[in-house]
C-alpha cells in the first residue's frame, strides 16, 4: 500500500478506482456498458424499439412510446444549452414552436407551399439555428437569472405572437393577412414522405421518431466528445477560468444556443407532421417544465440520463391512467424504495411484516369500536387488490379520510427524515407505510391526473435530496 501523498485528497484520487470496482448487478452492467461502444447501444435501443409494434397493436401504447422518443430528442437539444454549456435557457420551447410553424408554412395548404420532406426539414433546422444565434447574442452580456428572464420573455412572446397574428397589415396587401391561424392553429399538414414511403399511421411515425432519436443521440455524443464539447464543459464549470485559458467563450455560447435551437426546430417539424396540425397551446410553459424535469431527473450533461428521464417522465404518468397497472407499479416502487433505504436487507422484510401486523390490529380495533362507520369494498377480481382491500379498514367517507391520511402522511415523512436513531425511525416507518398504502387506495388511485403531478413532484424532490446530480449524472469530484 502506497503512502498518502501530502496535499492530495486520497478519497478523491481513488474515485475512479472505487467506481470501477463495483460488484454485483451494478458492476456487471458497468463492465458491459464500458465495453460496448455508443453506436452498439443505439443499435440495441432501435432493435428493442422496433419490437414494440410486434408486441402490441394498441395505438395508445405506441403513441406513448413515440412521445418518449419525441421528448427525448427535445431534451437532447436543451441538454446542450443547459447541461453541457451551463446556460439557463427558459425560452427553449419557442425554437420547438418555430420548427413546428415553419413546417406548417412549408408543407400545407395554409401557404400553398408543399416542399419535399427532406428540403422542409433542412430549412427548418437552418432557420431554427439562426433564431438560436439571435437569442444567443444577449447571452454575451447576461448570465444566470438575467439570462433566464430574457429567454423566458422570448418564449412567452412567441406564444402570444402565434395567438394574435391573425390580422397583420403587410406592405402591398390591401387587407390584413392571417399569418398563424391564431388559437385555431394551422391544420391538415402534409405527412412525412421519404423517397416512396409516406407515413400514414401511428406506428410509422413512432419508427421514424425512434430512428431520429438514435441518430440525434449519436451526433450529440460525438459533438460532446469533440473539441467544442470539451470547451462547453469547461465553460459550464467556470466561465472565467475558461476565458483565461484562451477559450472563445462568446463564440461557444452562441454555438450552444444555435445547436440546441437547431435540434429543437427539427424536433418541432417532426412533431407538426405527426400531429398534422400546430396550435399555440402546444408550446406553453408546461412543456418547458416537462423538458427541464427530464434532464434534471436523468442528470445534467448525461446522454443516457436524457433517455432514461424521458422514459420516466413521459411514460410513467401515462401508465398511471390504468388503475390496475398503476397499483402494481406503486407497490413495486414502494418495495424498491424500502430496499434502497433500509440496510441490511432483512429490515425491509421485517418492516413489511410489522406493517401487516399493524394493519390487522388497527382493523380489528376499529371494527370492534364502531363497525357501522366502515364499509367493505366491492371485489375487483384481482387477488392482490382484494387482499389489500381486505387488510385495510376503509371508512364510509373514504374521500375525507384519504385527505386526512395524506396530510398526516406528509407530517410523518418529514418526521422520519429528521429521526437519526435507527430503532425509532423503524418504529415510525410502520404507521407511515400504512398511511401511504391507505392514501393510495382511498385517494391517489382514484384521481390519476392529480397522482401524475404528485409523482413527478415527489420524484424530483426525493432526487434533489438524495441524488442532486440526477439518476445518471456524474458527481462533481475535484482533485486538489
Amino acid at each position: 500500500m502506497s503512502e498518502p501523498k501530502i496535499g492530495v485528497d486520497q478519497w478523491v484520487e481513488q474515485y475512479k478506482e472505487r467506481v470501477s470496482s463495483k460488484t454485483g448487478l451494478a458492476g456487471l452492467f458497468q463492465q458491459i456498458g464500458g465495453r460496448l461502444p455508443v453506436w452498439a447501444w443505439l443499435i440495441l435501443m432501435v432493435v428493442i424499439g422496433f419490437t414494440l409494434p410486434l408486441l402490441t397493436s394498441n395505438d395508445l401504447v405506441i403513441r406513448i412510446a413515440g412521445n418518449v422518443a419525441l421528448m427525448g430528442m427535445l431534451a437532447l437539444g436543451l441538454n446542450i444549452v443547459v447541461g453541457f454549456s451551463g446556460l439557463l435557457d427558459l425560452g427553449f420551447v419557442a425554437f420547438y414552436g418555430i420548427g413546428a410553424y415553419a413546417y406548417a408554412y412549408l408543407s400545407s395548404n395554409f401557404t400553398g407551399i408543399h416542399l419535399p420532406t427532406w428540403e422542409t426539414l433542412i430549412l427548418i433546422t437552418v432557420v431554427s439555428a439562426l433564431f438560436g444565434l439571435l437569442l444567443g447574442l444577449p447571452s454575451l452580456r447576461l448570465i444566470g437569472d438575467y439570462l433566464a428572464i430574457v429567454t423566458l420573455g422570448f418564449g412567452q412572446i412567441f406564444v402570444q405572437l402565434m395567438t394574435s397574428m391573425t390580422r397583420v397589415s403587410l406592405p402591398g396587401s390591401a387587407k390584413p393577412v392571417d399569418l398563424t391561424g391564431g388559437p385555431n392553429g394551422i391544420v391538415k399538414l402534409d405527412p412525412l414522405r421519404f423517397f416512396n414511403f409516406t407515413a400514414s399511421s401511428v406506428t410509422d411515425y413512432y419508427l421514424i421518431l425512434l430512428v431520429a432519436l438514435a441518430l440525434m443521440t449519436l451526433v450529440v455524443y460525438h459533438l460532446y466528445k469533440s473539441r467544442v464539447g470539451r470547451a462547453w464543459s469547461a465553460l459550464c464549470e467556470d466561465e472565467l477560468a475558461a476565458e483565461a485559458m484562451g477559450m472563445p467563450t462568446r463564440r461557444l455560447k452562441i454555438q450552444a444556443f444555435a445547436t440546441g435551437a437547431a435540434i429543437a426546430g427539427l424536433t418541432g417539424g417532426l412533431f407538426a407532421a405527426w400531429q398534422g396540425s400546430v396550435f399555440p397551446g402546444n408550446f406553453d410553459t408546461t412543456l418547458l417544465i416537462t423538458i427541464y424535469a427530464i434532464i434534471v431527473l436523468g442528470g445534467l450533461g448525461s446522454l443516457p440520463g436524457v433517455l432514461l428521464g424521458s422514459l420516466i417522465i413521459i411514460a410513467v404518468p401515462d401508465i398511471l391512467r390504468n388503475a390496475d397497472l398503476a397499483g402494481k407499479l406503486f407497490y413495486l416502487a414502494m418495495l424498491a424504495m424500502l430496499a434502497a433505504t433500509f440496510k441490511p436487507r432483512w429490515q425491509t422484510g421485517a418492516l413489511i411484516i410489522a406493517t401487516g401486523v399493524f394493519g390487522v390490529i388497527v382493523r380489528a380495533a376499529l371494527l370492534a369500536i364502531k363497525p357501522a362507520s366502515f364499509a367493505p369494498l366491492a371485489a375487483t377480481g384481482s387477488a392482490f387488490t382484494d387482499s389489500i382491500n381486505g387488510w385495510l379498514i376503509i371508512p364510509t367517507d373514504a374521500t375525507r379520510a384519504g385527505n386526512l391520511a395524506f396530510t398526516a402522511l406528509i407530517v410523518l415523512v418529514l418526521g422520519v427524515s429528521r429521526i437519526k436513531n435507527r430503532v425509532w425511525r423503524f418504529v415510525v416507518m410502520i404507521p407511515t407505510l400504512y398511511l401511504l398504502i391507505f392514501a393510495w387506495e382511498t385517494r391517489l388511485s382514484q384521481e390519476p391526473s392529480v397522482t401524475r403531478l404528485l409523482f413527478v413532484g415527489v420524484l424530483l424532490i426525493v432526487l434533489m435530496i438524495y441524488r442532486p446530480n440526477g439518476l445518471l449524472g456524474q458527481r462533481r469530484v475535484e482533485v486538489i
